[in-house]
């Protein structure tokens, strides 16, 4: 199973207490997730629609529960665009008679204006007044059109969604919440509300009830850390080897110059020291030969000697 389906499986599993919160995610996955069939005399039947099987059946339960309304779950073939292999759909179809109305109505997806019933578009806000419900209302939309990504691999949750509407509401009530933050793309006819940063998508899965989730998402974003640290270090250590290795390749080349126009007695006794331990240790480094001198001096001495060297191989040319 993949990581998102390990979120969602636990999300599916959340039992949820208060009726407010109740409401808001039966809000939220029907948002996404359902669609209306003409039933006759200006009614509709609700169809919601997921392949996840333990997602139908926490529906099933959470609408029962809450307006006493039996949803009919139907098994059927997946038609999803792009998958290969086989797979099923499972369809929750709640009637007239098992108070679609109702439930429209309630959840806010079915208004009055003037007299008239509309479908509305975007989220409803009487749904999420509270915290709780905010809450509740984005696992909902996560159930039913979201997806994460393996954090081994990148850190990246979206929910897809068909209205720009829902899209531009989401991303205002993500960032409802303290240090919290999404964006939005459009893709094809979609419009994605995502999220990129790891401490975000933790705190997402927090947010949703997720917890078993976010711990496995926080230890693996520990260890990536860890091993991009270390991968950090070593590439700064290679980069400093290399520097290394091409300054004692330059102040070789200085000295045997020096060596080969004027001889070495040409140095100062000081310079002379440090020029006879470069040739004799080509891979050491500055704090190495400091060490090695008699009396020992530091690295920004020997690097010095290094400078005032060069300077006389750079002067012979000018004679």
């Amino acid at each position: 199973m993949s990581f998102s389906s390990d979120v969602k499986g636990e999300l599916a599993h959340i039992r949820v207490e208060r009726k407010s919160d109740m409401l808001a995610e039966i809000s939220g996955f029907l948002r996404v997730s359902g669609s209306l069939r003409l039933a006759g005399g200006g009614k509709f039947t609700i169809v919601a629609s997921t392949e996840n099987p333990a997602i139908a059946r926490h529906y099933k339960k959470l609408i029962k529960r809450y307006f006493d309304s039996t949803a009919r779950l139907e098994v059927g073939d997946s038609q999803m665009p792009g998958r290969s292999g086989s797979g099923y759909r499972y369809s929750l179809t709640i009637s007239p008679e098992e108070k679609s109305q109702q439930i429209l109505r309630e959840t806010g997806m079915l208004l009055i204006r003037e007299g008239n019933d509309y479908l509305s578009d975007g989220i409803y806000a009487p749904i999420v007044h509270s915290k709780s419900c905010k809450k509740a209302y984005i696992r909902g939309l996560f159930l039913g059109c979201g997806t994460i990504s393996d954090p081994h691999r990148s850190y990246h949750l979206e929910f897809v969604l068909n209205s720009r509407v829902v899209a531009n509401d989401l991303k205002r009530l993500i960032g409802s919440f303290v240090n919290l933050s999404a964006n939005i793309t459009v893709r094809k006819e979609d419009y994605i509300v995502y999220i990129k940063k790891a401490d975000y998508i933790s705190d997402m899965l927090g947010i949703m009830g997720a917890d078993a989730a976010m711990l496995d998402f926080e230890n693996i974003k520990i260890s990536r850390g860890i091993r991009g640290e270390a991968q950090r270090i070593s590439n700064c250590d290679n980069a400093n080897v290399d520097r290394a290795l091409s300054a004692s390749e330059q102040q070789i080349r200085n000295i045997r110059k020096i060596e080969d126009q004027v001889g070495l007695d040409y140095l100062a006794p000081p310079l002379r020291d440090v020029a006879l331990i470069r040739l004799e240790r080509p891979e050491a480094s500055l704090g190495e030969i400091g060490e090695l001198l008699s009396p020992p001096i530091k690295k920004p001495g020997v690097s010095k000697r290094f400078t005032k060297i060069r300077e006389i191989a750079d002067s012979l040319d000018t004679k």
